[in-house]
């Protein structure tokens, strides 16, 4: 037997499908439960007043700190317990899990020791010494590579982990992250014939914090114009808009 045969995590359960979260309850309630605890913890955070500065140079009333979760114990069992129903449900295959660096390390440490699953983790770049691997840790020929990072954005910045995963043997047919900001990454996956699975998404986290609460109707609609037509919301604040 081999190593990519003994080590597998093969769902057993229905495959939910990309839509199978939607019409799942069980998933539905874990989801909510992980975007209230992305309030509570302020992963989340909306300003309308003061729009958050971005790398780019543009602004946003919005920004994801998926980070701020790692400190919390309880978060990270939460998010183990919905990755693996995830998986679980779309029958995903996983003989290695891979962590994106730096953001996606403890996502995959945590998801690796909850599926007894081998783990690794791919660089951004090569080392400039040694032996400039990208990939650390063992992936066999044909390992079926389950790619886990904290956010997507457009996905732009995934295709350098999927090139270097298939350079060192390994298939990624599909990508698990934290938080999906809803802005072109699936799309950019499912070119590249890959699935994308999140447990949690924009939509719905500022769907459970207006239902709860916790962000208001007009935050809620200045958010969601924002992701409609950047560029017309920054222009309505007179604020410098760059096309990236």
């Amino acid at each position: 037997m081999t190593e990519s045969t003994s080590s597998a995590v093969v769902a057993n359960g229905p495959p939910g499908g990309i839509d199978g979260l939607l019409t799942d309850p069980i998933l539905a309630r874990l989801r909510e439960a992980v975007a209230l605890y992305f309030w509570e913890l302020e992963a989340i955070r909306v300003r309308l007043d003061e729009p958050f500065r971005l790398a780019s140079g543009n602004s946003s009333p919005i920004y994801v700190n998926c980070r701020r979760v790692i400190s919390e114990p309880g978060f990270m069992q939460l998010f183990n317990t919905t990755a693996t129903l995830i998986i679980e449900r779309r029958a995903i295959t996983v003989d290695k899990v891979a962590g994106g660096e730096t953001a996606g390390i403890p996502f995959a440490a945590y998801l690796a020791q909850a599926l007894s699953c081998p783990m690794t983790y791919v660089r951004k770049k090569a080392k400039g010494y040694g032996i400039a691997s990208r990939v650390e840790g063992q992936v066999s020929t044909g390992d079926r590579v389950l790619l886990v990072e904290d956010l997507i954005t457009d996905g732009g910045s995934k295709l350098g982990f999927l090139d270097a995963i298939a350079a060192a043997g390994g298939l990624v047919e599909d990508v698990l992250v934290l938080f999906d900001r809803q802005q072109g990454g699936s799309e950019l996956m499912a070119r590249r014939d890959v699935r994308l699975h999140s447990v949690a998404d924009r939509q719905s986290t500022l769907a459970v914090g207006e239902t709860a609460g916790l962000l208001s109707a007009e935050a809620s609609q200045s958010v969601n114009s924002y992701f409609r037509d950047p560029a017309g919301w920054h222009r309505d604040r007179g604020l410098d808009f760059r096309e990236v």
